[in-house]
């Protein structure tokens, strides 16, 4: 973790960390937001995807960080307002990724986004034999 962080917490390299994807709901009360989520999670862990699933009662801001303290690789963010738009947030917790993806290819830019983490891993391993 020293190696791997920035004011706000850890940035875990995807081959070690807990979880590989974080979905945040940012309004479960909302049913399309909650049913997005939800969707999203079971999808993920049906791949075998360890996902953590954020979906408490909590202004945005407190779930960020604390999101950002649990420092998971990938996050996908399910809020209202790009549900509106048909689309959904997907961001690296290192945030050098940062992307608006349609509803219908949520998984597999998800699944995307970790191979790319994954292969930029194994060059650096491969870089160094």
């Amino acid at each position: 973790m020293e190696a791997k962080h920035d004011d706000k917490g850890p940035i875990w390299p995807i081959t070690v960390a807990p979880w590989k994807v974080h979905v945040c709901c940012m309004r479960r009360d909302d049913d399309a937001c909650r049913e997005a989520a939800d969707n999203i999670y079971e999808e993920l862990t049906n791949k075998g995807i360890e996902v953590i699933y954020d979906d408490r009662d909590v202004r945005a801001g407190v779930m960020f960080a604390d999101a950002d303290l649990l420092g998971v690789p990938v996050r996908v963010i399910v809020g209202p307002k790009a549900l509106a738009n048909g689309e959904i947030e997907l961001c690296t917790r290192d945030k050098s990724v940062q992307l608006s993806v349609k509803k219908e290819n949520i998984i597999p830019e998800i699944c995307k986004l970790m191979d790319s983490l994954y292969e930029k891993i194994n060059s650096k391993v491969k870089a160094r034999i």
